[in-house]
C-alpha cells in the first residue's frame, strides 16, 4: 500500500467489498491522506470478506504506525485524539492512542447486534446486485488497524439507525481522530462531496400559462 498526502481527489481502492472501498474514501478525506494499493496479487483468502476487512485494516495501520514514527522522530506528534462523528441518524465516538498497545474495544447501546447486521450492497452496470457487506466484517477493519497500528481503539457508540450512515460516521471519526493524533494536514479538498453520489443537482423551470406561474 502506498500512503500519501491528500491533495486530490482519490479513486476508490479497488477491493471486492465496494462498500469498505467507500468507507475507506470517508476515512482518508478525514485524515487527509491518499491510498493506493500497487500489489494486487492477494491470495485466495481475500475472497472472504472478513479477512479482506481485517487485512485492509492491518494495512492501513501498519502506514499509520510508520507515519507516526517519522513524525514523532521529525517534530513530535500527541500520538493520541478523540473524536465523535454523525451522520445524519447515527453517532459514534472513537478514541485513539499509539502506544504500541493493540486493543479494539467496542462500547454499543444495544450491545453488537445492533451494528453487526446487513449494511448495504452494490450492484454492477446490468443493474444486478454484485455484493453486500455486513457491519461484523466491516467491524474486523477496525480491529485489523489496531492489529497493524499497535493503536489502542475505544468505540463508544449511543446513536444507531441506519448502518450504511453508522459506518460511514465511524471511518470518519477514525480518520478524524488519526489526523489529530499525527497532526497532519486535513479538510475537504475543492470538489468533494460527503459521500459516493456527489452533490444533489435541482433544474428548475418557471412555466407561465395565462399569468398564472407554476415552478417543475
Amino acid at each position: 500500500i502506498l500512503v500519501s498526502p491528500r491533495r486530490r481527489r482519490m479513486a476508490q481502492l479497488p477491493l471486492t467489498n465496494q462498500l469498505l472501498s467507500h468507507f475507506v474514501d470517508h476515512l482518508c478525506k478525514a485524515a487527509g491522506i491518499d491510498l493506493q494499493l500497487v500489489r494486487t496479487d492477494w491470495p485466495a483468502s481475500w475472497e472472504f470478506d472478513h479477512v479482506l476487512c481485517e487485512d485492509v485494516g492491518q494495512l492501513i495501520g501498519r502506514a499509520i504506525a510508520e507515519i507516526h514514527r517519522r513524525r514523532v522522530a521529525e517534530v513530535g506528534v500527541p500520538g493520541r485524539a478523540s473524536a465523535t462523528c454523525c451522520m445524519d441518524d447515527c453517532r459514534a465516538g472513537l478514541t485513539l492512542s499509539l502506544e504500541g498497545r493493540a486493543l479494539s474495544d467496542w462500547r454499543v447501546e444495544g450491545g453488537l447486534a445492533a451494528i453487526d447486521g446487513f449494511v448495504d450492497a452494490w450492484f454492477g452496470e446490468d443493474g444486478r446486485q454484485a455484493g453486500w457487506s455486513s457491519g461484523t466484517n466491516l467491524r474486523q477493519f477496525f480491529d485489523g488497524f489496531a492489529y497493524g497500528a499497535g493503536a489502542t481503539i475505544h468505540v463508544t457508540v449511543d446513536k444507531v439507525g441506519n448502518l450504511h450512515h453508522f459506518y460511514e460516521a465511524l471511518f470518519r471519526a477514525l480518520g478524524d481522530a488519526i489526523r489529530v493524533a499525527l497532526e497532519l494536514p486535513g479538510g475537504r479538498l475543492p470538489g468533494d462531496s460527503s459521500g459516493l453520489a456527489g452533490e444533489c443537482r435541482y433544474d428548475v423551470v418557471v412555466e407561465e400559462d395565462g399569468g398564472d406561474c407554476g415552478v417543475a
